[in-house]
């Protein structure tokens, strides 16, 4: 994310002035006398610059993000020194560093490193993990160019370089949902769609927008439809179907893309055309690189690093497509001599309309075959995994609020309670039986380990209590870094002996999670900072 770079009294597009150099000043430092150049108030990097500090104080009041003001001036401020210090260095002139500033403000706003709490202003987690981000940003803008021009998008190709070296575990992108509508979701959205009318309009950068923003949405429609799902920390389950394709086209985080970041002047075609053709071909990226990806790290890293490798078929496209100024760059036009061509003949003008057709076909297939591995498994198996599961009746349910992180209705709760129950019976009989491959229906992960230990161990216990559960309590928890959220189950009860032995009342928590086909176990060992519901 970066604003229009001004080196000179204009820095235009075809048809359009991009900034203007603000009031000259000058400084005397050591019996020198430096020019100060100062933006105007009419730069549209200084309304940009706005929207994302709106953006980052509702984060910081209203919005939860996961970041200090600390992280935030680190990087902003390193980028500030870098920038000054060039510009003073090849011109000799104090420059406001308005450009570069919105690269770190940019770096600052999508990432967040591991551990960071939100209301902890000043934290300085991670603080080296933004300086080093912002200071490779904009080192890429000096020194990987071409004619003339800064290659990447300065804020974007340090944010993908980021998280592709360190991985989900130490660093995340902003989490593409922002939380239930709100009054301060509402003003985000807002400050958006007015940053996007007085900047993006007024750059006459529409075309990229439309480009990008309607090739992506039927691209991602073929994903949801076919069945392609993410997990996320804000949603219990697989986001699939509708959901997956609203979230994805209509996520703020999506929109600043959308409006702010692809639309750099600096890194972007001139043409009318070939711009439509680079939103286009960003969304056919993101598309592509989206339909191999399950998790919400995987589908942010790769909508970012779409558009850092389309950046550099940027030459391709306006050498390729008509050049700015010429009577036949408007799409509509282009669009029209592609299919008519020289003549109008009808057979040469539906042999090019059945190519088009072919090729849209292609990518529909194309992006279902390579999401595969992505499906949304959402068919609740329950009975099929053994008979005496069958007519199990469910306690009563409650869904505790005070912890909770992804929201769980009241159903969704009864299906986790049926599983809970029906776990718990099959356990009790694969203990009692020493049966390893039924407990494997039963339970997952380290629960499973345990119960394989067990089983290995001490062989059939016929004297193991069945569970009697009376009441269960259906919470979610966060996890570390930006995975899935913790689906917990907290059991009011008794364990009942065989024959005639005392019942023993007992009152635990399982980490549940969802296999496919239904709840299993998969912990009895607590998220941190978790409390149990009263």
């Amino acid at each position: 994310m970066t604003g229009p770079t001004v080196t000179g009294p204009t820095v235009t597009g075809p048809t359009v002035t991009v900034a203007r150099p603000g009031p000259t000043r000058a400084v005397q430092i050591g019996g020198h006398v430096y020019p100060v150049r100062l933006p105007t108030w009419r730069d549209p990097r200084l309304h940009l610059a706005a929207v994302i500090t709106t953006l980052q104080v509702l984060g910081q009041v209203a919005l939860g993000f996961e970041l200090s003001i600390s992280q935030i001036l680190a990087a902003i401020l390193t980028c500030a020194v870098i920038e000054v210090a060039v510009v003073f260095r090849r011109e000799q002139v104090i420059a406001w560093p308005a450009s570069a500033m919105l690269t770190g403000n940019g770096v600052a706003f999508v990432l967040r490193v591991s551990g960071t709490r939100h209301g902890d202003w000043w934290s300085t987690n991670g603080i080296g993990i933004f300086v080093a981000t912002a200071a490779f940003a904009l080192a890429t803008k000096y020194l990987v160019r071409f004619r003339g021009a800064h290659v990447f998008n300065p804020s974007n190709i340090g944010l993908v370089v980021c998280f592709l070296l360190l991985g989900p575990s130490r660093v995340n992108p902003l989490d593409l949902w922002w939380g239930p509508l709100s009054p301060a979701l509402v003003v985000a959205l807002t400050a958006i769609a007015v940053g996007a009318v007085a900047i993006t309009v007024r750059l006459r950068m529409m075309g990229i927008v439309a480009g990008f923003w309607f090739t992506f949405a039927a691209c991602i429609g073929v994903l949801a439809w076919s069945g392609h799902s993410m997990t996320a920390r804000w949603h219990v389950g697989p986001v699939a179907g509708w959901s997956y394709w609203w979230i994805l086209l209509t996520s703020p985080e999506i929109l600043v893309f959308c409006f702010f970041m692809i639309t750099d002047p600096r890194t972007t075609p001139r043409g009318r055309v070939a711009r439509v053709a680079f939103g286009a071909s960003v969304a056919v990226a993101a598309s592509v690189l989206v339909a191999l990806q399950t998790t919400e790290f995987g589908v942010k890293v790769s909508i970012l690093g779409a558009l850092a490798s389309v950046c550099l078929l940027r030459p391709l496209l306006e050498r390729w497509l008509p050049t700015p100024g010429l009577e036949r760059d408007a799409p509509k036009a282009w669009v029209r001599d592609r299919i008519r061509g020289a003549t109008a003949s009808p057979l040469r003008i539906a042999a090019r309309l059945g190519a088009s057709v072919v090729l849209v076909l292609v990518l529909g297939v194309t992006l279902a075959a390579l999401g595969t591995g992505a499906r949304a498994a959402t068919v609740h198996r329950g009975d099929a995994r053994r008979p005496v599961v069958r007519g199990v009746a469910v306690p009563p349910v409650d869904v505790n609020t005070t912890n909770q992180v992804a929201a769980v209705t009241a159903a969704e709760a009864r299906v986790m309670a049926r599983d809970v129950v029906a776990d718990l019976r099959i356990q009790t009989d694969a203990l009692r039986g020493g049966d390893a491959a039924l407990a494997a229906t039963a339970g997952d992960r380290a629960w499973l380990v345990k119960l394989r230990r067990r089983i290995a161990h001490d062989g059939p216990d016929a004297s193991e209590p069945a569970w009697r559960v009376k009441r269960i309590t259906i919470s979610t928890a966060r996890r570390p870094h930006q995975g899935p959220p913790a689906i917990l189950a907290t059991l009011r009860g008794q364990r009942v002996p065989p024959g005639a032995g005392r019942p023993r009342g007992v009152t635990t928590t399982f980490e549940i999670a969802w296999d496919g086909r239904e709840y299993l176990l998969v912990s009895d060992d607590m998220p941190p900072g978790w409390t149990r519901p009263a």
